[in-house]
């Protein structure tokens, strides 16, 4: 089967990019042209379920659909337009109309992109004012930034990357050129999104399996085989069979308590994983029993499984509803509803930290989340309020474990932070040597 890749911009950039797609003979690439930002949604929404990756002519349409989430950076791509191709429109000007353009402004690349071409190619006399791109929407503003400029007289053409801002500009009367991607920085990123349609097509064919693990708060004489908890087994039995429909999988029932539900990746998306969380909560509020899940990913169906015991093993540390994931590399995820997920790998920990955490009563995997909290948030240093809201735990059981880890010489207290007026003031902790954690590739 072709790898099927959707072309989405402006008319003039779409039929430049599909000049390039002749290259990719094996693969089907069909273009989708709009007038308007707003019309990405209706053709993003019609035809994604046909399309593998999605090609965007530019940067303003691409952060339009990744902003409206209509798409991911892994079924999405634009091509790169460097101060190289900037640099290109800028002599296609000079040549047009025979005039060396010393007096300029620019939109959406980099200041440190244009300051390395400026002094790579040694053009420190080119006076230049440039605006690196902020929102799609942010049209007006970019606008304004050039014709003011122009109005000022201290440019002689403005060059945009963008085709609104071109037309806008044009019907202002502005000298204005615009950049368009290079034959070279299409092709590359056909290349870039074949290859990721390939990998992904491999993955969603991985076998994946979706373990439940049933915990009871019932008394002894419930749990031998009442009737109450043979009622309680069927109603979940039939809320993972309509699960197991839904993501065309096989469930199967290992002893009492605990099911299987056998899938391919591919069958398991977002809407999935919060359907997985719904269960979580309604078998709670309705049966009064807690219901662990972890989806386990493999190579085999025995690798899958594995993984999903794996994930049952780390559940204990989680102290609110949430789903373990396990893939193919050992790296989990934890999934908390609408919350941010946070990924760490399981590592072979140096020898200096397994003797220190080993007689802590903290597990590696704690101290892993909460290093990879550090990383995804950007802290570096964190409170116990950190620690407790990316644990999902209590303000105590997160002071217990900084405790713990600062006498095991693994965090140390780094600065304070005065809370209010009264009040003692907060302490602030970083860990005493994260390049080891590091080491372990997070």
């Amino acid at each position: 089967m072709k790898i099927k890749i959707g072309v989405i911009g402006p008319a003039d950039s779409v039929k430049q990019i599909m000049a390039v797609a002749k290259e990719f003979p094996n693969t089907e690439i069909t273009p989708f042209t709009y007038n308007y930002l707003e019309e990405i949604h209706a053709i993003i929404q019609e035809n994604d379920f046909r399309m593998d990756q999605w090609f965007f002519s530019g940067i303003l349409n691409y952060s339009y659909a990744i902003e409206k989430k209509l798409v991911t950076n892994l079924n999405a791509l634009y091509p790169n337009m460097s101060g190289s191709t900037f640099f290109g429109t800028l002599l296609e000007a000079q040549l047009e109309n025979n005039q060396v353009y010393k007096r300029i402004s620019m939109d959406t690349i980099t200041n440190e992109e244009v300051e390395k071409i400026v002094s790579y190619y040694r053009l420190e006399e080119i006076n230049y004012f440039n605006r690196p791109f902020q929102s799609y929407a942010d049209q007006e503003e970019r606008v304004e930034f050039h014709k003011e400029l122009f109005e000022q007289g201290k440019i002689d053409i403005a060059i945009t990357f963008i085709w609104e801002t071109y037309n806008e500009l044009k019907r202002n009367g502005i000298p204005v050129f615009r950049v368009t991607p290079s034959y070279l920085s299409i092709e590359q990123t056909f290349r870039i999104l074949v290859e990721r349609a390939k990998t992904s097509r491999y993955k969603n064919a991985q076998l994946a399996v979706i373990g439940c693990q049933v915990n009871m708060d019932t008394s002894i004489e419930d749990i031998h085989y009442s009737f109450r908890m043979k009622h309680k087994e069927i109603e979940l039995r039939r809320t993972l069979l309509f699960i197991s429909e839904k993501v065309h999988g096989s469930l199967l029932q290992i002893g009492d308590g605990l099911f299987l539900i056998f899938t391919t990746r591919g069958e398991i998306g977002p809407l999935s994983e919060e359907e997985l969380l719904s269960v979580i909560h309604d078998v709670k509020e309705q049966e009064n029993m807690e219901l662990l899940i972890t989806i386990g990913y493999g190579e085999t169906v025995s690798q899958a499984e594995q993984h999903v015991r794996k994930g049952f093993h780390h559940q204990k540390d989680q102290h609110h509803p949430s789903i373990i994931i396990i893939d193919e590399d050992e790296r989990i995820t934890v999934k908390h509803g609408n919350d941010a997920s946070v990924s760490y790998k399981t590592i072979e920990l140096g020898e200096s930290w397994r003797n220190k955490i080993k007689h802590t009563g903290v597990s590696p995997g704690v101290v892993h989340r909460i290093f990879s909290y550090s990383k995804q948030y950007n802290h570096r240093e964190f409170t116990a309020q950190d620690l407790s809201r990316w644990l999902k735990g209590t303000d105590r059981n997160a002071r217990r474990i900084i405790t713990l880890l600062e006498k095991a010489n693994i965090i140390e207290q780094c600065g304070e932070i005065q809370s209010g007026i009264r009040g003692r003031p907060r302490r602030v902790f970083c860990f005493k040597e994260d390049e080891e954690l590091n080491k372990g590739g997070n």
